[in-house]
């Protein structure tokens, strides 16, 4: 069966002599797998529709979507050149990729997910504080995903100012175009020493925790 999907492209590796196995998060059927053909090929048309932090539209060729689908046509909607061609704003936009890997299972749908996902692309093309805006994508992820951000705070006895608090608040309530104002920049690092300790209670190191570390 065929079907027009329009996703994310989170991953992508090589596989076999010429072919791409990607990762990627579809409105329609959550993350899944995908073989595109010849991708690795100069001339190849369905390469550059199936790079990481490109939003396009897919015809996939599958008899089980659990399964790994076929990439028979491509079209890219949005290639985000505001974040590649940016090296901080592509380190962030990297670690989105991280989190959604992490807490998202393959083959279950969330359209809200992949609307937030799209949005935080969207932002980081054109925001001034590109870790303000991974921070409230991690949050609002979380959320999305079941898991409790001020419960796990409590539980651990994890104190935390009251301003840093009504802050997070503000990350989660937020709208993308004023997202640079809600507060002054040297807020940003206090509230990612929070999300930091929480993150590290679900996975032991990110690879993009060095980077950021040294830079921040």
């Amino acid at each position: 069966m065929y079907f027009i999907i329009n996703c994310l492209i989170l991953k992508s590796k090589i596989y076999g002599e010429y072919d791409k196995l990607v990762t990627l998060y579809s409105y329609e059927f959550g993350k899944i797998k995908v073989v595109v053909p010849s991708a690795k090929k100069n001339t190849a048309k369905l390469s550059y529709a199936t790079e990481p932090l490109t939003k396009s539209e897919l015809i996939i060729y599958t008899n089980n979507i659990t399964l790994i689908a076929k990439v028979t046509g491509a079209r890219i909607i949005e290639n985000n050149t505001g974040i590649k061609v940016d090296f901080e704003k592509t380190i962030y936009a990297l670690y989105t990729i991280e989190v959604i890997d992490k807490f998202t299972t393959f083959n279950f749908e969330n359209n809200k997910k992949y609307i937030l996902i799209s949005r935080v692309w969207e932002i980081l093309c054109i925001c001034k504080y590109p870790k303000r805006v991974l921070m409230a994508f991690i949050l609002r992820f979380l959320k999305l995903s079941g898991y409790n951000f001020y419960e796990y705070l409590k539980n651990n006895n994890v104190k935390i100012d009251k301003i840093i608090k009504e802050n997070i608040k503000k990350l989660l309530n937020c709208s993308g175009n004023d997202i640079d104002y809600i507060f002054d920049e040297s807020e940003d690092r206090k509230i990612w020493y929070y999300i930091d300790i929480y993150l590290s209670n679900y996975i032991k190191c990110f690879s993009l925790d060095m980077f950021l570390k040294k830079k921040y």
